[in-house]
């Protein structure tokens, strides 16, 4: 598979037809999108339909994309934008009660590399108590900044609020957070 030098170098040449670069942005960005999507929406097929589709539709319109260095953001916008008008869709659903109530974040005890616990447990069950007391809409926040690592600005177009909203929305976040974990960073720290 041939490498590409970066995001926007990925998505130029997907634009330019290639279709190497179209297989390199579904099987980079996959994965990804199914786990953030999967966190929006309960059922696991729907958002599997939902990724085909988007990339259906990447592929059928490429000749009217723009290009962008930002390919993860848009991707996940737009994954964002599908999952909504396929519920919209579905005759007795309510959009806020299956994405502004369901938005969850898995802890893992482990570290990335499986290696090493990070956390006990006890300490993974009491941070997800503490995320669980977060709004859904404060824990795809956090979730976006912290574990995907999305810029501010880009967060705050994804949930349509200016800048400081989203700034004012994540520090809150955390505020929460903080006051929810301080018994478990005093009891952390106090065993070293």
């Amino acid at each position: 598979m041939r490498r590409y030098g970066s995001e926007g170098e990925l998505w130029k040449a997907f634009l330019l037809e290639d279709k190497e670069a179209f297989s390199t942005l579904y099987y980079q960005y996959s994965d990804i999108l199914f786990s953030y999507g999967c966190r929006m929406v309960a059922d696991r097929e729907l958002v599997k339909d939902a990724i085909q589709d988007l990339f259906v539709k990447l592929y059928n319109n490429r000749s009217n994309l723009s290009e962008t260095e930002h390919v993860r953001f848009y991707l996940l916008k737009a994954l964002r934008n599908a999952l909504i008008l396929k519920l919209e869709k579905r005759p007795n659903l309510s959009i806020d009660a299956d994405i502004n109530l369901l938005f969850q974040v898995e802890l893992s005890v482990s570290d990335d590399d499986g290696d090493d616990e990070m956390f006990s447990e006890e300490q993974t069950k009491e941070l997800s108590r503490a995320m669980n007391t977060l709004t859904s809409r404060q824990r795809e926040a956090v979730y976006l900044r912290y574990i995907n690592e999305v810029p501010l600005e880009e967060i705050a177009q994804m949930l349509d609020m200016n800048y400081q909203s989203a700034r004012n929305l994540i520090h809150r976040s955390l505020l929460k957070l903080r006051k929810e974990l301080l018994p478990l960073f005093i009891l952390f720290f106090s065993s070293f």
